[in-house]
């Protein structure tokens, strides 16, 4: 029986069969659809978590502080024609300028939101004076095209944080613009933080995009979670009061302050999330941002307060407080060259000690080393144990930020170096420490101008004669005597402080400037007083006198100084004075000068 055989089809030889063929795609080819899968799977995941009502997260919340209350900088008012108007609210007029703008933006118009401390604000002026109210005045002078509202939104002391915090509230209002000019505050509030320093970079704010999607909203829930399971979401976070309490207040002023190298670290993060976070709450509603670096005096502001360096020891410090004496010992014989040799010994042995760093600065400008000037005055700054200017980095930190996060930023520091001898600031476009003067804001507020229309938000048509027109306007409304107010209430605050040739400056030149208050005249005499300038002091106590006879303190001290003339029967005449005008501490010091002068006037007419 035949079977039948299974036939099978010869395999050719392994030399004649022919190879198989794969397509072999280019590497960017393979990136590419790679890329294509997981953004298609990226959005499918967002689209699901949008069917189960996960929201994104249009901006972060402050990891670092909390606040107790939240108070509203404006509230709701009805115009007499009925229209709903936002104006500031009374309780916090004490630290904002007063403004009011339409509840509902009408069309056409472009709503500009400023945010900063006491230099946005305007200090020690106004909203008139400020870079704020020049923009105003300007943009509504060269740019007609559409309807300016610039609202002056400084707070006096605000920090980073107090204004990402009032941002929140300004995005109701229909915001086009925020310009913001952050970073002399940072420093102003008791506040700790403990490990928050270790947050990743991408929480401190350089994941913008990917902060604003649904996946991260989830991610941050899980996070937290996991933190509250686990314990560590209950460390501690500083809680801060509804409005400003500083460091200085109730306190004897820089002592408040020590040296603490680790919270500087801190501030400083926490200032760069503050920038990046309030850009996110600005883009959450569709308004830009601008932000301006925070420019310092260097040149005309001494240290707040000088500490040496930790581990020092006893042989350290004699060595360098001999070397500190032989340096003023040398500045009394108008050595420069001898005190700077003295001063930099000192500073081989404590590079901490801020004072000795803007002694070096001031004979280093003498000496005509103006590099090197710059870089003592510019270390006198950062080592500052008070720092109430913005740190160094800062400036840098504004314009990281402002880079990453793709949003303009004016360089106000280069503007003001541009304007200083030697590119050093100083008093010339400084009124103190941090606030310029009125034309460094005009400069600046035309600088906003041009960069609002590089990034074509303004159309100005830049007409000298309006610009000349605007300018002659605002000053003309600034009153002197206001002036010299608010000159003598700074001197004030910087005499407190000791810094006496800072406030010596600023009180005479508000005596120049308002004649006619007694108390203006009598802050120019007591700071000339201070420094040893009797016949000035004289001066301007006689002044106080005829302004206000019934004034005890310039009675007092003007018998203090015609003491010190040896004219002992005048200074007997205004210490009998003080002491009719005088409350009852007034009494008892006066009643100790006249019994001291009398004294002085018996040994006079026993002598004779």
């Amino acid at each position: 029986m035949r079977t039948k055989s299974k036939h099978r089809f010869a395999e050719p030889p392994a030399e004649t069969r022919p190879s198989a063929r794969r397509v072999v795609l280019p590497g960017w080819k393979k990136a590419l659809f790679a890329v294509m899968a997981t953004m298609l799977a990226f959005a499918a995941w967002e689209g699901l978590l949008a069917v189960f009502g996960v929201k994104p997260a249009l901006y972060s919340a402050d990891p670092y502080v909390g606040f107790s209350s939240s108070i509203p900088l404006f509230v709701e008012e009805t115009a007499a024609d009925g229209t709903q108007m936002m104006v500031t609210a009374p309780n916090k007029l004490r630290l904002f300028n007063a403004q009011q703008f339409p509840r509902k933006k009408a069309p056409g118009t472009f709503r500009i939101f400023a945010l900063g401390g006491s230099t946005a604000y305007g200090r020690p002026y106004d909203d008139a004076t400020s870079f704020v109210g020049w923009l105003r005045e300007y943009l509504r002078a060269l740019a007609l095209d559409r309807k300016w509202e610039v609202i002056n939104a400084a707070g006096i002391s605000y920090a980073s944080y107090r204004e990402a915090k009032l941002m929140e509230e300004l995005i109701a209002y229909q915001p086009d613009l925020f310009i913001v000019c952050s970073g002399q505050n940072e420093f102003l509030e008791e506040r700790t933080y403990g490990k928050i320093r270790d947050l990743p970079e991408s929480v401190r704010g350089a994941g913008a995009l990917v902060s604003r999607t649904r996946t991260a909203a989830v991610v941050r829930k899980i996070v937290e979670s996991l933190k509250h399971s686990s314990g560590a979401g209950d460390r501690p976070v500083t809680v801060l009061e509804g409005e400003v309490v500083t460091k200085l207040d109730n306190t004897v002023g820089p002592n408040a302050y020590t040296r603490d190298d680790a919270l500087r670290e801190q501030v400083l993060r926490h200032f760069r999330f503050n920038l990046a976070r309030m850009v996110e709450i600005a883009r959450s509603v569709g308004a830009g941002v601008i932000f301006i670096t925070p420019a310092t005096n260097l040149r005309d502001c001494s240290p707040f307060k000088s500490e040496h360096r930790a581990g020092l020891s006893s042989e350290d410090l004699r060595r360098w407080q001999t070397c500190f004496d032989q340096a003023r010992q040398a500045l009394t014989q108008g050595s420069d060259t001898a005190a700077l040799a003295a001063l930099d010994q000192a500073v081989q042995i404590d590079d901490r000690y801020v004072l000795v760093h803007f002694a070096r600065g001031q004979i280093l400008v003498r000496l005509g080393r103006f590099a090197e000037a710059k870089q003592a005055f510019e270390r006198a700054r950062d080592e500052d144990v008070c720092p109430l200017r913005a740190l160094g980095p800062m400036p840098g930190i504004v314009a990281e930020v402002a880079a990453e996060r793709q949003v303009p930023c004016i360089d106000f520091v280069a503007m003001q170096e541009a304007r200083s001898e030697h590119g050093i600031p100083g008093a010339a476009v400084f009124l103190d420490h941090v606030h310029p003067t009125i034309e460094s804001h005009r400069l600046l507020a035309l600088e906003l101008l041009k960069t609002m229309e590089r990034e074509g938000l303004a159309k100005p048509s830049w007409d000298e004669a309006v610009i000349r027109q605007v300018t002659q306007k605002v000053e003309s409304s600034v009153d002197p005597a206001k002036q010299g107010i608010a000159l003598m209430n700074l001197s004030k605050v910087l005499g407190w402080a000791g810094k006496l040739q800072e406030a010596h400056r600023l009180a005479v030149n508000g005596a120049q400037l308002n004649t006619n208050r007694a108390d203006v005249q009598y802050q120019a005499g007591l700071c000339c007083q201070l420094l040893g300038q009797v016949d000035d002091a004289i001066r301007y106590y006689r002044r106080a006198v005829v302004l206000d006879p019934t004034a005890s303190d310039p009675r007092g001290n003007l018998g203090v100084a015609l003491e010190d003339k040896g004219e002992f029967l005048a200074a007997s005449e205004q210490f009998e004075a003080a002491i009719r005008y005088g409350d009852p501490v007034e009494v008892a010091r006066n009643q100790t000068n006249l019994a001291r002068i009398q004294k002085k006037l018996r040994a006079s007419a026993g002598g004779k």
